[in-house]
C-alpha cells in the first residue's frame, strides 16, 4: 500500500494554502485576473491542488525529484 510521507515544512504548507486560496478566488470566482473561461478553470484547478497539497503536507513533485522542505524525515 502506498503511504504518503510528509515532505513539506509548515512555512511551505501555509504559503501553498494562501496562494492556492488566492488562485481559487481570482480564477473562477472573479473576472479581475483573467476573463478567459479556460484560464479561470486552470487557475481554479491549480489553486485546488495547491490547497490540498498544503493541507496534506505532501507534494508529489517533491517525491519525484527527492526534494524535501521538512528536513530530515527520520527526525519526525
Amino acid at each position: 500500500m502506498f503511504k504518503f510521507v510528509s515532505n513539506m515544512s509548515s512555512t511551505d504548507r501555509i504559503t501553498r494554502i494562501v496562494v492556492g486560496s488566492s488562485l481559487i478566488t481570482l480564477g473562477p470566482l472573479t473576472d479581475i485576473f483573467v476573463t478567459d473561461t479556460m484560464s479561470n478553470v486552470i487557475l481554479g484547478v491549480l489553486g485546488t491542488i495547491a490547497v490540498l497539497s498544503g493541507i496534506f503536507a505532501y507534494c508529489f513533485l517533491y517525491e519525484i525529484t527527492g526534494f524535501n522542505t521538512l528536513g530530515n524525515p527520520e527526525d519526525k
